[in-house]
């Protein structure tokens, strides 16, 4: 997705950005549910192996702190920053099932994403550090399901060359073993180029802020975080 020909617009990630066209692969094969799953059962378990994983990163030229504040904005909601190409349907809306998304005490809470096929996924918080944001996907409505059990991303903001580096790990635990080089297309073809786009737009989103930022205010002036 070219950020420069008005295609799209910057994609800024909250919880699963990405994780988006795994959860809609094959949506045109099958119906959507007749009501939303409530997701109300334990969060699956995160296994010690079995995983296939795409590690993507992003050097952003602002320290992690403001990296991190400007990513968690809770007014940057998923269905406003997230556009697809491929026909695939939009996020429709998040419902928040567990907590209130607050930024960093998020661990715990839970919400369903919807599309606008009427399939939905749920995502819960593992982890909400100021260093680290790692959280869970699973509950695929759509066929997807047959082939990943659930998903496991990470978020990592570390200080690097005067900036931030972001890495951004995703994995993908397949059903069984014959679902494996299906899922490993998933992460090649799907995956890694979402989770590309995905930081070039958050790179270009928090550089655009941060400057915003210097342009309107004089140092050591407070800067307008949520």
């Amino acid at each position: 997705m070219s950020l420069s020909t008005g295609r799209g617009r910057w994609i800024a990630a909250g919880i699963i950005a990405v994780i988006t066209p795994l959860a809609l692969v094959g949506h045109r094969s099958t119906r959507p549910p007749p009501r939303f799953p409530d997701f109300a059962g334990p969060v699956p378990q995160v296994a010690e192996g079995g995983y296939l994983r795409a590690v993507h990163t992003t050097q952003i030229a602002a320290p992690p702190g403001e990296v991190r504040d400007i990513l968690s904005d809770p007014s940057l909601s998923l269905e406003d920053v997230i556009e697809f190409d491929g026909g695939l349907p939009p996020v429709v809306g998040t419902d928040a099932l567990i907590g209130s998304w607050d930024p960093g005490e998020r661990t715990g809470d839970r919400r369903r994403v919807r599309f606008a096929d009427g399939h939905c996924l749920a995502e819960e918080v593992l982890v909400d550090e100021p260093d680290r944001f790692r959280y869970i996907v699973w509950g695929f409505t759509n066929p997807l399901r047959c082939a990943v059990r659930h998903a496991v991303a990470e978020f990592r903001y570390e200080a690097h060359e005067g900036g931030t580096l972001v890495r951004w790990t995703y994995s993908l635990l397949p059903t069984s073993a014959l679902m494996a080089p299906v899922v490993s297309r998933i992460v090649d073809r799907t995956m890694s180029p979402m989770m590309i786009a995905t930081l070039d737009g958050m790179r270009a989103h928090v550089e655009r802020t941060v400057a915003s930022w210097r342009g309107a205010y004089s140092p050591g002036a407070s800067r307008p975080l949520s």
